[in-house]
């Protein structure tokens, strides 16, 4: 990576039309402030970048009408506190106001996520690059825990105080120079160990709780029923059936699911419905009823009422 700023943000910047304007109270003067105020919205977008190893970034932006923020960016890791969060997040896991989210950005994905007209977000967030959490952080201790699985196992938690605090601190951080190179270098590091370390917690109380890792064999079977169900999101998708197609008990289906993925054969069919209803509704003009249908759901009113506890709005709202 050239460096940060010019691999993952300057592109997304002239997709948003956002300027450069110099001098905003509030944001440290050591980094940069990107203001929004087009027929999109308004808001500023403040960061610090150091090299090609990580940003430190501000944003507080409310919108005026239905749209996409979308962008495709270089591999990297980010972390964010959300203190406002009205924005839908199509691949990845939306954030919610409260409670610290990461993104796992892979090389050439692309970011996408839909804001509607009075939506309002704000958080402070680190950014890093492969270049820092692989090579960095390799030359400086050897082996490294694998940090892509710990940003992922944090994700969507209200329990990290220690990281909250310290990134409102770097939010309202007022210095420059050497001292504010120490200061973000110094935070990035302490938020990274904070990361780890809750990492470590949360998989030590998993194992604790009877959770063991998949065999080969079940992995292979969920990953068979995942790109069935993926497939198959309008018909009938039943614990009973999925778990004849993975040739395991239900009992055991709920467990490896629970165990792969966090959650339930139900709750994931539900989620893998409801975003590809998002992708639906934001990529074609299909009536929301056909919409509906296209992922399973019979009745239209059943249907705006799942997507409605998914993201906040009903169907309708994305149009």
């Amino acid at each position: 990576m050239r460096s940060i700023q010019h691999d993952m943000y300057e592109e997304a910047f002239r997709l948003w039309d956002m300027a450069p304007a110099g001098m905003v109270p509030g944001y440290g003067p050591a980094g940069s402030v990107r203001r929004l105020e087009n027929e999109l919205g308004s808001g500023e977008y403040w960061a610090y970048f150091h090299g090609n190893l990580f940003a430190v970034n501000a944003f507080d932006m409310r919108f005026k009408r239905t749209g996409a923020m979308r962008y495709r960016h270089a591999e990297h890791l980010s972390i964010a506190y959300y203190e406002k969060a009205d924005l839908v997040v199509q691949n990845g896991n939306t954030p919610r106001a409260g409670t610290v989210s990461t993104y796992l950005a892979e090389e050439g994905a692309e970011y996408v996520a839909f804001y509607q007209p009075g939506s309002a977000v704000r958080a402070t967030s680190l950014t890093i690059s492969p270049d820092y959490y692989r090579d960095y952080l390799h030359s400086r201790f050897g082996d490294i825990p694998n940090v892509r699985r710990a940003f992922a196992l944090v994700d969507d938690r209200a329990d990290l105080p220690e990281l909250v605090s310290l990134l409102r601190q770097v939010r309202s951080y007022q210095g420059t120079g050497m001292a504010a190179a120490l200061f973000y270098e110094g935070a990035v590091s302490e938020a990274l160990a904070l990361i780890i370390e809750r990492a470590k917690a949360i998989e030590a109380e998993r194992a604790e709780g009877g959770r063991t890792e998949l065999s080969q064999e079940d992995r292979a079977a969920l990953d068979n029923v995942s790109a069935y169900i993926n497939g198959n999101l309008a018909g009938a998708l039943t614990c009973e059936k999925l778990a004849r197609r993975a040739c395991m008990g239900q009992t055991k289906l709920k467990a490896a699911f629970k165990t792969a993925y966090g959650t339930s054969p139900a709750a994931f069919v539900t989620n893998a419905r409801i975003e590809r209803a998002i992708e639906l509704l934001s990529s074609t003009d299909l009536p929301i009823a056909q919409v509906a249908h296209a992922v399973g759901y019979r009745k239209p009113g059943a249907f705006a009422e799942a997507f409605r506890r998914r993201t906040g709005v009903a169907p309708s709202a994305y149009r």
